[in-house]
């Protein structure tokens, strides 16, 4: 396994975190968690458990089931709860192939420290306020013309980063640092 952990990887260590689960139950935990954020096909998380297992991030403990397959039981080491650590503490300044992962990684913020958790949310008020001004930038150009559909969908655009940017506010206000309110 690389020195980054996936964002899939991430993830699942960082279910993995609050205790031992199989597979279906990390998915189960991840619908009612975190599917708004990342949502990850039962395939998916089966396909990491075992590399998560490989690299000492997890430990797998089998059930045995009577009438049923036996059960697979993963849980956290402490080489991976400091993997997950790390992989939190990887603040973006830009998303890798166009994947917003701030508010996963947010998420699982508590493992982490509040500075990290600041990190984070600097980083993605940087990435809105880039997309802001590359918005209004489109938007300065329409003119007085009557609006399509395309310009719909660019106030669906600009109404949506304006909304997040004062959730950052709060959040940041929440955790402790206040920041600079947006300029919308």
């Amino acid at each position: 396994m690389n020195d980054s952990l996936s964002t899939t990887e991430g993830a699942v260590l960082g279910l993995l975190a609050t205790g031992e689960r199989s597979g279906y139950e990390l998915a189960k935990l991840a619908e009612a968690g975190v599917a708004y954020l990342w949502t990850p096909s039962r395939s998916q998380i089966y396909k990491v458990l075992p590399r998560l297992e490989a690299a000492g991030f997890a430990r797998v403990r089998e059930i045995e089931q009577h009438g049923r397959p036996d059960k697979a039981l993963y849980k956290a080491t402490s080489k991976g709860l400091e993997a997950l650590r790390e992989w939190l503490e990887e603040v973006e300044d830009e998303p890798a192939g166009g994947r917003v992962v701030f508010a996963l990684k947010l998420f699982f913020c508590g493992l982490a420290s509040p500075a990290t958790a600041l990190a984070h949310l600097a980083a993605y008020r940087a990435y809105l306020t880039r997309r802001l001004e590359a918005y209004q930038q489109l938007e300065a150009g329409l003119g007085d013309e009557p609006r399509g559909y395309a310009e719909h969908v660019l106030g669906h655009g600009l109404a949506r980063v304006r909304a997040t940017l004062e959730w950052i506010d709060e959040t940041t206000a929440a955790i402790g640092t206040p920041v600079r309110s947006a300029s919308t």
